[in-house]
């Protein structure tokens, strides 16, 4: 077929599909706990690094059931400045979706999403513009997807968020990375880089902390324990290891929490 690639090229051509409403939850979720909420500015060039083409599947937010056309205006500004920029570069594609507010219990529902990665990712395959396909996502929904595709011999990675995706769908990629803060960091501007701190690590060969920590709480996990210090304001997380022990130090201690759970729960969480 006139589309598809050179089985004698020596670069292999790589697509990534993005579903946009796991990646924006992600980003919520690290700003939150790590960051106070700040926004999280990303070089999206950085997160595309190494793909041909990416393509990018979300939809506007729905207006609330009585919300004022000005006020539903203003909140969904930023998601269309985010697809006008994405819009603006290089490789990049953008596909939006419809969605509709069901009820206060029930939030907003993505319709033609879903849809739309599977068929383009299908179509893509199909027509072996591709080597390989990476989707990032977390919804179990796309398990069928992924299978159809490996049976078609497509490669397929799976980029995940860590501890919140099933084990089910992680297990049906090819190869699969949990995306953790440290990829996200990897993805930050330049002039945010410096702008948000997460904890400084120090590895140790014995709990060397002096008298003056108080320790104040044992977190006591499955796949790891901490020992929680404080000295003047400042906190400090103690976890053992195979090497020795890993030492965390940050200003806020519920982000210091959040951060040894992130880092060292498992990515998947299985039955």
């Amino acid at each position: 077929m006139s589309g598809s690639f050179s089985s004698g090229s020596s670069e292999k051509v790589r697509y990534l599909f993005i579903d946009g409403g796991c990646l924006d939850s992600l980003l919520e979720a690290l700003s939150n706990g790590l960051f106070g909420g700040t926004k999280l500015d990303i070089d999206y060039y950085k997160l595309a690094t190494g793909f041909h083409k990416v393509f990018y599947y979300d939809c506007l937010p729905a207006k609330k059931q009585g919300e004022e056309e000005t006020i539903y205006q203003n909140r969904v500004q930023p998601k269309l400045e985010l697809f006008n920029h994405l819009r603006s570069l290089d490789r990049f594609h953008v596909y939006e979706g419809t969605a509709r507010y069901r009820d206060k219990r029930r939030g907003q529902e993505q319709k033609q999403v879903d849809i739309m990665i599977a068929v383009d990712m299908l179509t893509h395959s199909f027509r072996r513009n591709m080597h390989e396909a990476t989707l990032l996502t977390g919804d179990l929904d796309f398990k069928p997807l992924i299978d159809a595709l490996v049976q078609e011999g497509m490669y397929v990675s799976l980029w995940f968020p860590k501890g919140r995706t099933n084990y089910e769908l992680v297990d049906s990629a090819d190869s699969r990375q949990a995306i953790t803060i440290h990829n996200v960091q990897g993805w930050f501007t330049d002039s945010f880089q410096g702008k948000v701190k997460t904890p400084v690590l120090n590895q140790l060969s014995s709990p060397d902390l002096d008298s003056s920590w108080q320790q104040l709480e044992t977190i006591k996990q499955v796949a790891y324990e901490a020992f929680i210090y404080e000295q003047a304001g400042n906190y400090s997380a103690l976890l053992p290891v195979k090497s020795g022990y890993f030492l965390y130090h940050h200003h806020d201690l519920e982000q210091l929490k959040f951060y040894v759970e992130h880092i060292h729960s498992p990515n998947v969480f299985r039955e």
